[in-house]
């Protein structure tokens, strides 16, 4: 455990003095492999839902899979040494808390100088709402929102995963997520495809976003019962708790309806608050960095003790 949180920091310096790997990163050549997969397994247009479903799967399994095995087989046979310093860049790729403070940022420097247009534009490139029409409150309570559930997907998520199954486990979990951002959709398209995407990667994220809950608790109390109470009304049983806790530390006000792709989705209220501004996306990136900083000291601590005792 101790090794495993020295890694993990490592890691997170890595993050913090490199930020997203601007080019070829794995990631972007997952995603067109996903893409190749999909065009071969995706069945003709009078296929039923069963098959829809059972090629999603089989897409799934192709794409991630694989990459686990051979992540698998890299720690059972490499040189110690190489797998060490393949676990920190791996799990520097899988952590994207730079990247996520930037991109809230890039939205706040606008709002800060009153420039609405280029606040939406800055936050169309990180939400799948429609940002043309919406007022300043709106644009700060998505960007919040980002960054308060990225907070799980892209930093404590793969911090508990390393610890929980090193590298195969961080690969699995970011390779389920690409795949549940491309096909986990309730449309046409991806409503039976993506399902198993959708579904893995809520089982995935289950007991990190617990983890995630708990460490916005303890920056501030009243957020494990906010998450409890507000956080099931969400319709993703990850994210939901998540955004309900964030949204208690910062009390501020989250979720409520908004539109996607022009249709009007309803969205149940998570958190009760005030009206988000600037200086709640600001917050949401400080919350960020506390619970990772929390988490790698808490599984030092651990290590620490197992190590002396």
């Amino acid at each position: 455990m101790l090794l495993t949180a020295a890694l993990s920091v490592l890691a997170m310096i890595l993050d913090s003095l490199l930020g997203e790997a601007r080019r070829f990163h794995p990631l972007v050549g997952f995603g067109h492999y996903a893409q190749w997969l999909k065009r071969k397994c995706y069945p003709a247009k009078d296929a039923t839902p069963s098959q829809l479903f059972f090629r999603g799967v089989l897409c799934w399994c192709c794409a991630v899979l694989p990459w686990v095995g051979i992540a698998m087989v890299w720690i059972a046979f490499a040189p110690t040494w190489l797998v060490l310093g393949s676990s920190v860049v791996i799990l520097y790729l899988a952590i994207g808390a730079r990247s996520l403070a930037e991109h809230g940022l890039n939205v706040a420097q606008p709002l800060l100088q009153g420039n609405l247009e280029h606040a939406r534009e800055q936050l169309s490139r990180i939400v799948s709402r429609d940002t043309q029409i919406l007022t300043q409150e709106q644009v700060a309570t998505a960007s919040v929102e980002t960054v308060i559930e990225n907070t799980h997907d892209a930093v404590i998520a793969p911090l508990v995963w390393f610890v929980i199954a090193g590298l195969p486990g961080v690969v699995l979990l970011r390779l389920s997520n690409t795949l549940d951002a491309m096909w986990g959709y309730k449309n046409t398209e991806f409503l039976y495809f993506g399902r198993c995407a959708a579904r893995v990667d809520d089982v995935l994220g289950w007991l990190s976003a617990r983890v995630t809950v708990v460490l916005f608790s303890c920056i501030k109390l009243r957020a494990l019962k906010q998450a409890m109470v507000l956080g099931r009304q969400w319709y993703s049983p990850n994210a939901g708790p998540v955004m309900a806790a964030g949204g208690a530390v910062l009390h501020v006000n989250l979720g409520g309806d908004a539109i996607y792709h022009g249709e009007k989705k309803s969205r149940p209220c998570l958190s009760e608050g005030v009206p988000a501004n600037v200086r709640h996306i600001q917050q949401a990136i400080r919350i960020m960095y506390v619970s990772a900083y929390l988490w790698l000291a808490l599984i030092g601590l651990v290590g620490a003790t197992a190590w002396l005792y």
